[in-house]
This record gives structure tokens, sequence and C-alpha cells, in this order.
């Protein structure tokens, strides 16, 4: 029973996906635009935002997008704790997100319709403490990489309506770290891998031809990621017998997303975008692992949905040149009753700022900034590492984009 305790203290605060693991698109034009453009989409990028427009974009299309996302959580222990050093910070620990997509539109019984393929990444971060720090005991690494890989297609039923479908495959590694209290030199880590399939569906609508009016609805199913791995663990030689190394298995799950979004060409120049985002993390109830030695864990979560409101404008400056701005408000679900340093979550306000640069009919640059800063938080309850959290977050993206259509001409 006391390698079962001593093990659930170790992995149960190490392994929450919540709001603070959403990676934003970080496509260089809709991450400048701060996610709002679902129904604005104008390259291969589609297959992930809004696999519906993809019957809008004629010929062969490719979006190659890099990105780097920094989080940074700054702890202060509550007065009259004695846990020193106080205030203190994480690490930098930059992520490389990426967003690569290809679609190709054609004819298809006389409408128009398009199909895509990409890889992106839609959740995950890093997280890394001192090793030495007052909250090793609860963790000092989080590594953790969602992947998406994507089919996508998308149909124009008639001028005004288009639909989408996609198939997707979402990808977990995952790798963490934490210390065992009181022993400065004991730690246990965890290394999983594992993927599971998700699917979505998306529609789009121009309601009347004569108004630039476009409407977008995209839902993507949850996705239930089967994870296997091993535990393996330091310690004295007097908890040797009770804490052993171990395989793992245990189910991830990246939540169900909706988004709502609409674009408006108010001016011949100007483009308005937004969007509402609801996720639905009351679908992760519980992290189960089961080892291969006897060892079951519980770990219940407990999460509300998350919704997000989103604003963007693009103003075509030229035929060159694109200029970018964007704003959102994200609601997390958090609850501080079971807070930890290892999810650098909370509600948040965000901007981007971002330009393209058209260098041909077929090839263009984007590069966006997007930065967030979240609420201040302050961990309640017996299971929260006591103090106060303060995290914000910032992804620099650059992407090149190549547009041929059907013809051999340009956009």
């Amino acid at each position: 029973m006391r390698s079962l305790t001593l093990l659930a203290a170790l992995l149960l605060p190490a392994v929450s996906l919540a709001n603070g693991y959403d990676v934003p698109n970080v496509a260089a034009r809709d991450l400048s635009l701060s996610g709002s453009a679902v129904a604005a989409q104008v390259d291969a990028g589609a297959t992930y935002a809004m696999p519906a427009g993809l019957a809008r974009l004629s010929g062969l299309s490719l979006s190659i997008n890099a990105s780097m996302l920094v989080l940074d959580t700054e702890w202060t222990a509550p007065d009259g704790s004695g846990l020193t050093p106080t205030p203190d910070s994480s690490n930098f620990a930059p992520v490389p997100p990426v967003g690569i997509f290809a679609s190709y539109g054609f004819t298809l019984g006389g409408n128009r319709a398009g199909v895509g393929f990409g890889l992106n990444t839609p959740g995950g971060g890093n997280v890394n403490w001192d090793e030495d720090w007052a909250g090793r005991g609860r963790i000092i690494t989080v590594d953790r990489k969602i992947y998406g890989l994507y089919l996508s297609g998308g149909y124009e039923l008639i001028p005004q309506l288009r639909l989408g479908a996609s198939a997707i495959y979402y990808y977990a590694t995952e790798y963490l770290k934490q210390g065992v209290q009181p022993f400065p030199d004991a730690y246990g880590e965890l290394s999983t891998t594992g993927g599971g399939f998700a699917w979505g569906l998306s529609a789009e609508a121009t309601p009347v031809l004569s108004v630039p009016l476009t409407l977008a609805i995209d839902y993507k199913y949850k996705g239930t990621m089967k994870l296997e791995g091993d535990g393996h663990f330091q310690v004295p030689p007097a908890l040797a017998t009770q804490v052993q190394d171990q395989g793992l298995t245990h189910e991830l799950i990246y939540p169900a997303v909706l988004n709502v979004a609409a674009s408006w060409r108010v001016a011949t120049p100007v483009l308005i975008t937004a969007g509402f985002t609801y996720t639905f993390y009351e679908d992760y109830v519980s992290d189960t692992f089961v080892g291969d030695k006897g060892m079951v864990i519980d770990v219940p979560r407990n999460y509300d949905n998350g919704q997000t409101y989103r604003l963007g404008v693009e103003w075509t400056a030229s035929d060159k040149l694109a200029l970018r701005a964007g704003l959102l408000r994200d609601i997390s679900g958090l609850d501080p009753a079971t807070y930890s340093p290892t999810l650098p979550d909370a509600s948040s306000w965000a901007g981007s700022l971002g330009a393209g640069w058209t260098f041909s009919p077929n090839i263009s640059v984007s590069g966006a900034f997007f930065y967030a800063v979240m609420d201040k938080v302050t961990a309640t309850g017996t299971e929260a590492f006591p103090g106060s959290y303060q995290t914000s977050a910032w992804i620099l993206s650059a992407g090149l984009t190549y547009r041929r259509d059907l013809a051999g001409g340009g956009k």
C-alpha cells in the first residue's frame, strides 16, 4: 500500500492536459488574426482550420509554417509558508510547433471540390523548473507534445454552401520528471507515447452571393490516445523495494473542439474576422495508469469546458502587403483546488500582430507574433501546491504559401 501511495504522489499532478496546453493555430496568417480566420481560409491550411473551405481553392496549394512557443510562470509562496526561494520562475524551454499542409482543388460532378493533407501540433508544451526548487516534489519537467495528422475534403453543394469532413490521427509523446521529497537526489520519471483516431465535420456558407459575408462551423470529435511507456525511479535503498521500475499504460484524451466563425469584407482592402471556440474538457474525466506489476492508479480531473472569443482584422495595404492584428479572451475551466505548477493554465487575454508579403502570383510569406497574459491564480485545497502563479506565453511564427491554379496560372 505504501508503494501505491508514493507512486500516486509522484504521478498525480504531473499529467494534466487542459487549456494551458492548447496550442493556437500557428499558421502565420491565422496566428496574426488570433485564430479568428476560420471562415476566411485562403490556402491549404483549411485542411485543419475549415475543411469545407477546401472547395473554394483551385489547384495546388502548399502552406508551410514553423514557430517557437515559450511559456513563463512565476510562482510566489504563501505568506508564512517558509518555502524558499520566492518568487521563483520556470526556466526557458521553447517548443517548436509546426503547421504543414498541402491541398488540391478540382471539379467533381460539375461542382467545386478539394482535398487536403497535413500535420500540426494542436496541443503540448514544456514546463521546466530548477532541480532544487521548492516544488520539486510536485514537478521538475513536463515535455508533452500532441501531433495531429489530417486528411480532409470539401465539396460545394451550391455556390452558397460547402461541406467538409476530416479523418484525424492524434499522436502524443510525453516525458515527466518529478522529485521525491524529502530526498534531494531522488526522482521519478515517466515516458510514454501513443495515438488514437478522431474525426471532424464542417460547413461554410455565403448566405447572399452579392454580400461578402461568410459563416462557418467546424467540429472535431475528441481523440482518445492509447499511451504506453515506462516508469523509472531513482530512490534511496530504503524505498527501492516499494517503488519499482515498471511498464505503464494509460489513456489520454484530446478534447472535442467546436469553432463557430464569420468573416466580412467591409471594404475592398479590409476584412473583419470573428470566432468563438468551445472546448469540451468535461470529457477528460480522469487519468488511469495501469502498471505491468499490478499497479492501478485513477487520477480524477475537475476541469469545466473552456471557451474563447476571437476578433481579427486584415488590411490589404497594396497588391504586395497585407497587415493583420487580432485579439482574444480565453476562459479556462481550471479548478484552483487542483492547480499544479505542471500546468501553466488560467483564463487569459491575448493579442497578435502580423504581416504578409506577396512575391509573385504564386508565392507569399507571412510572419506573426502572439502574446498572452494569463490571469493570476492562487492555488487552494490540499491537492494543490500552495502559492500564486502568474503565467505569460508568446509565439513567433513564419510561413510560406504556394498556390497554382488548375490552368497553371496564379491565384
